[in-house]
């Protein structure tokens, strides 16, 4: 069986190095990295190195990293197209994966090799719920028209359904492939579920690499940053409040890591490296569900919404608690979002403090 992984974010690249490396482990597999989200960092990390190239056991690794983008100013949308059609497609690949099947590029690419159907895994919280996500059918239908025409200029043949409504409603996706099923709260053709033992199983691969190391050297809590600052759902007023309870809360129990987010501004997190002297910044890029699984001083994870959240358990074995501060925080998350983190035995902050 011939498969091909499209990843667009380090949260992909993870989920499929795991599928690749148990349940697809004895098929050809392929990666396309399609928009990868900081990818100049990529190359920097070997953790990232090792698992977006052919090291880690894929047959061959396609970079689109600006196709049929704007972005590409030296290529015709016809000539980006063909480049698939001509190096991709004569490869027959019997199954694609995408995460992201709102995304027009992921699902042309499916289309370009000759496919009008995929295998969807999960791209984090809104795989689980989409339904306060959903475009405006104004917004669909313009969203949808710009594909076509995208479509129909890339000179790409297929007539698989093109969704614009939200993730995870395309009717050519026949699977999705989650870390917990049990909390999908959208219509679902199949549902399979990646398991504590596929997930070792590729951990495995990675320590035999000697890639997944101690980097917690004390009794640490990992604060997972998220862009809500930036977003406006926020102030830096109320992230900085939440740090300084989270930190006087601990005392000198443990240490405070804080994870940047891609999108977090340079200016927030120069203003917390010069104002919070006791605050460390945990500068890689790896998905946060590599240091659970990794770091044995690591006691607690907190965060806003983020999916990792709901990963803890799978990569600890439950020995690391996941906390969120949506308590907070006063225009809280949809109940939808709590309740989804309460299914996955993430904490209130308020409990966890108290417990301190």
């Amino acid at each position: 069986m011939k498969n091909l992984f499209v990843v667009n974010t380090p949260y992909h690249l993870l989920t499929c190095f795991i599928l690749t490396h148990s349940i697809y482990e004895n098929d050809e597999n392929y990666l396309v990295l399609m928009h990868p989200h900081g990818y100049e960092k990529w190359k920097i990390n070997k953790l990232m190195t090792y698992m977006s190239t052919i090291k880690c056991g894929y047959k061959q690794v396609f970079l689109l990293l600006d196709w049929l983008s704007s972005k590409n100013k030296k290529e015709s949308y016809r000539k980006q197209a063909n480049y698939v059609k001509e190096n991709i497609k004569p490869l027959n690949i019997d199954k694609v994966f995408i995460g992201v099947d709102i995304s027009p590029v992921n699902q042309l690419l499916v289309m370009a090799v000759g496919k009008n159907e995929f295998y969807r895994f999960e791209d984090g919280v809104y795989s689980y719920i989409n339904e306060n996500r959903r475009r405006k059918k104004s917004h669909a239908l313009f969203h949808k028209l710009k594909t076509y025409l995208l479509k129909w200029i890339s000179g790409i043949q297929g007539n698989m359904y093109i969704n614009t409504e939200a993730e995870g409603e395309s009717p050519a996706g026949k699977l999705d492939i989650m870390y917990q099923p049990w909390l999908l709260q959208r219509k679902s053709p199949a549902t399979k579920e990646i398991t504590v033992k596929m997930i070792n199983q590729a951990m495995q691969d990675l320590k035999s690499q000697q890639l997944l190391n101690e980097v917690f050297q004390e009794e640490s809590i990992l604060y997972l940053s998220q862009p809500m600052v930036e977003k406006g759902l926020f102030t830096i007023e109320k992230e900085v409040q939440c740090l300084k309870k989270i930190l006087l809360s601990i005392g000198s129990k443990a240490v405070l890591y804080y994870k940047p987010h891609p999108n977090d501004s340079k200016e927030k997190l120069e203003y917390y490296r010069n104002n919070f002297k006791q605050l460390k910044i945990y500068d890689g890029i790896e998905p946060a569900e590599l240091l659970f699984t990794s770091n044995s001083k690591l006691k607690a994870v907190i965060s806003y919404q983020s999916s990792a959240l709901l990963n803890v358990n799978k990569f600890s074995n439950e020995k690391i608690k996941a906390v969120t501060f949506i308590s907070f925080i006063d225009n809280s998350i949809e109940d939808e979002y709590i309740n989804l983190m309460k299914k996955s035995n993430v904490l209130d902050i308020m409990n966890f403090l108290n417990e301190k």
